[in-house]
């Protein structure tokens, strides 16, 4: 196993940030400034709980966490070569499928759909082939750059507010696959969402459960545990969400929920423990099945939970998946 200091990450994620690195901000649901501490992470990063709205988000965060994953093209290239050349799929894919059943679930026609914060394009690849018409964002020069020449997809490489009018209420789904987490301002860009959608368009987003993160937190606060990455990954997540400041975001934003539920647990790969690197394909399952088994369990019983709470997501789900369709 390579030492800590032969890690190469893809992107410019550090694991200590000064003071000087890091910015205080109101709540972005009501404004308000008036929160309670939950934990602190990479020295100066905080997660607080609004005591107004009970909304938990990063303050001080960095200042500009939409920039973390801004790497270099080559980096990228050799995480998923193996994606690339046919010889293996992609960690996410099986999450990716269950994503598009659910959006298929309520819009069985093939429409246009878009993918903000698409990263490699994956999402939009497996999209494309079942019959969708996509388009991408990504603001990174280097992702961006990747989807379009190894995949051949459209993407706008820019933010969504900086993307053409012209693209205004012409889409039929709007996909933030583990990226509303990251948008600091929701509200803005929830106004900005709703302008790309047609009318009644369809506003999908998957986003990791801040309940879940809560009990990791008191789970390792149990077992005097300090977790070396740290629970709430507060260095690029900046809103952390539950069932219910979720449903209540998206309301203030113009939108109705119309289900909440929990999806598959991502099997991250582990590869950068042995080679250095974080590949983006899967590991071999030996090399982490407590890790693989410790998630499918606790989505096994998250699973057991919403049946006896429907409607609800409590504390054991790893994640929120949520459908939403735009008002007026």
């Amino acid at each position: 196993m390579p030492a800590a200091a032969d890690y190469t990450r893809g992107g410019t994620q550090k694991t200590v940030y000064s003071d000087a690195e890091v910015v205080a901000v109101r709540c972005p649901l009501c404004n308000a400034d008036d929160c309670d501490r939950l934990s602190t992470e990479y020295q100066s990063v905080a997660i607080v709980r609004c005591r107004v709205c009970a909304l938990i988000y990063t303050s001080p965060r960095i200042r500009a966490p939409a920039e973390v994953y801004w790497g270099e093209y080559e980096t990228f290239l050799e995480e998923a070569r193996l994606i690339f050349d046919g010889s293996a799929q992609h960690h996410r894919e099986p999450n990716y499928r269950e994503e598009l059943d659910m959006i298929e679930s309520v819009s069985p026609g093939r429409g246009r759909l878009l993918d903000v914060g698409c990263n490699m394009g994956v999402l939009l690849r497996d999209a494309r082939a079942r019959g969708w018409t996509t388009v991408g964002v990504e603001p990174s020069v280097a992702l961006a750059r990747i989807a379009t020449e190894q995949f051949g997809l459209v993407v706008h490489n820019c933010f969504l507010d900086q993307v053409s009018p012209s693209e205004h209420a012409s889409f039929d789904v709007m996909a933030l696959s583990d990226v509303f987490e990251h948008i600091p301002d929701p509200l803005a860009f929830l106004a900005t969402a709703r302008r790309f959608l047609k009318p009644g368009g369809l506003l999908y987003l998957k986003s990791p459960n801040a309940r879940w993160n809560l009990l990791k937190q008191r789970m390792a606060g149990s077992l005097r545990r300090t977790p070396e990455a740290g629970v709430w990954d507060s260095y690029e997540r900046v809103v952390h969400y539950t069932d219910t400041t979720i449903v209540a975001m998206l309301a203030a934003g113009g939108f109705e929920t119309m289900s909440v539920t929990s999806g598959k647990p991502v099997q991250s790969p582990v590869w950068h423990r042995y080679v250095g690197h974080y590949y983006q394909y899967p590991s071999p399952w030996f090399l982490d099945w407590r890790q693989h088994l410790g998630r499918r369990f606790f989505y096994e019983l998250a699973r057991m939970e919403s049946r006896a709470r429907p409607g609800r997501v409590g504390p054991l789900a790893p994640n929120l998946m949520v459908l939403a369709r735009a008002r007026g």
